[in-house]
């Protein structure tokens, strides 16, 4: 008797090869919650181009200051709604450092900019035990790094999230020992040992010689929006008329169409400001008062719209959304100045007689419907259903049917069932409504390694307006 496993179809013995594996499962939407956000202050510090952020950050650490400073308005609104942010800084120069020979080490601030200027290095013998040595890494004047080493482990101290270490030892050069004389007889120092035990008490070393030279962040965008993961990018905190807002309605209008990549944007308005009339491109009109009293610019709220924009699923629309924290929109828009907004494609933050503030409707900026673009797609929950099934029949696609299946009825067939079963799986969950199989073919292209996938499906919105008559008898 004979049996086992297979991978070609080889065997000499009767039996029974069998092979198990687990059946494809569908990919979770692994952009859902990512908002990029381009950086509108210089920071002075942080890595240049993409930091991956969330709320439990050490902002400080990342991009030189903790998250409550004023600089950080525009994020801390969109950590409110997104999961993870993609901050995008310009942040660039030359990394402050301290070389001293009298030190085995070299410390060299972890980012480029004048805030590596900040940073000062305490070494500390301690009064009870001349071979203990506290290395304190303090910027501005907390610390935060605070390492133990012994005369004899100089090379054991390790870089920390502000300051990199090159060991140096008795030397201008590594070494892994010294050999010295004394008394007539040979003995060997520990690298570094003889630095270590001619230090004063206590020394303080102060890095200099941090630049900043900021790069272009125009220059910077393409290049983060073509190779970042992420649904929604943002110019929120920039100023209303900077022109990077129409920059970034025109590569993501590029994406979608040209590169098939199914991103959207969000940017502020301003009065006589651009008419980008493009359903991936989401424009805030006004602002809003927070509980603490501060007053959020419509480029500052335009952050939490992205990021809550970007954590919203294709069964989920954002119309009556409440703005986590607000008390006020800001300004007020008076019910003419609503609709006046509403028909020129503009979120609208509108105060409630609650005391919360809500998102007025969540549309996009497109104003001029056509057949191919009908009145459907300004509703931003119908964009991300076309979007999602879009992304995830290319993804499907990519992976599992290019160059692995053959391009005839059985392949078809095969890449159909995929389809129908996944837009089942939609249909349950509640995004589009009345789908049969039906609905889609899948045909032959020109070429004979192309197919042609007709679709038809009916997206499923949110309920936003009743009309209610009620009759007295």
């Amino acid at each position: 008797m004979a049996g086992g496993t297979w991978t070609t179809q080889n065997k000499v013995r009767p039996g029974a090869y069998i092979n198990t594996k687990g059946a494809p499962q569908p990919k979770a939407d692994t952009t859902l919650g990512r908002t990029l956000l381009i950086g509108s202050s210089d920071l002075n510090w942080g890595k240049n181009g993409v930091t991956e952020l969330n709320n439990q950050s050490d902002f400080q650490a990342l991009l030189g200051a903790k998250l409550s400073d004023s600089k950080f308005a525009t994020l801390r609104e969109v950590l409110k709604g997104a999961i993870t942010v993609l901050y995008l800084n310009n942040n660039n120069g030359e990394k402050a450092k301290v070389e001293d020979a009298t030190l085995p080490w070299n410390f060299i601030a972890k980012f480029p900019g004048i805030k590596g200027n900040d940073i000062t290095v305490d070494v500390e013998k301690d009064p009870n035990d001349e071979t203990k040595i506290t290395v304190k890494t303090i910027f501005g004047t907390e610390i935060v790094d605070s390492q133990v080493v012994r005369t004899t482990t100089a090379r054991g101290l390790e870089a920390n999230d502000y300051v990199d270490i090159v060991f140096t030892g008795d030397n201008t050069e590594p070494k892994a020992e010294v050999t010295a004389a004394g008394d007539g007889a040979d003995f060997k120092l520990t690298a570094g040992q003889a630095k270590l035990e001619a230090l004063a008490g206590s020394t303080s070393y102060k890095l200099i010689g941090g630049t900043t030279k900021t790069d272009e962040i125009t220059d910077m965008l393409n290049e983060a929006l073509e190779t970042e993961q992420y649904n929604v990018v943002t110019t929120a905190g920039f100023a209303p008329d900077n022109n990077i807002h129409a920059l970034l309605a025109t590569m993501v209008k590029r994406l979608r169409e040209d590169e098939g990549y199914k991103v959207r944007a969000v940017v502020p308005n301003y009065e006589g400001g651009t008419k980008y009339d493009y359903q991936g491109v989401s424009v805030v009109s006004n602002g809003v008062e927070l509980d603490d009293g501060t007053q959020l610019s419509a480029t500052q709220a335009a952050g939490w719209f992205a990021g809550a924009s970007s954590s919203a699923g294709a069964n989920k629309s954002l119309t009556y959304e409440t703005y986590p924290n607000a008390v006020s929109a800001y300004p007020k828009f008076t019910n003419e100045q609503t609709i006046d907004a509403l028909n020129h494609g503009w979120i609208v933050f509108t105060a409630r007689r609650d005391g919360s503030v809500v998102v007025e409707q969540d549309i996009n900026s497109l104003t001029a419907f056509t057949e191919d673009t009908p009145k459907d797609f300004r509703k931003n929950r119908v964009l991300r259903t076309l979007d999602t099934i879009a992304t995830n029949t290319q993804e499907t696609f990519e992976t599992t049917f290019i160059g692995k299946v053959n391009n005839d009825g059985n392949g078809r067939s095969l890449f159909k069932a995929n389809r129908v079963s996944y837009l089942g799986n939609l249909e349950t969950a509640g995004v589009i409504s009345d789908f049969d199989a039906d609905d889609i073919s899948i045909e032959p292209g020109k070429d004979k390694d192309a197919v042609l996938v007709t679709l038809s499906v009916t997206p499923i919105d949110s309920m936003e307006k009743l009309y209610m008559v009620i009759s007295v008898s």
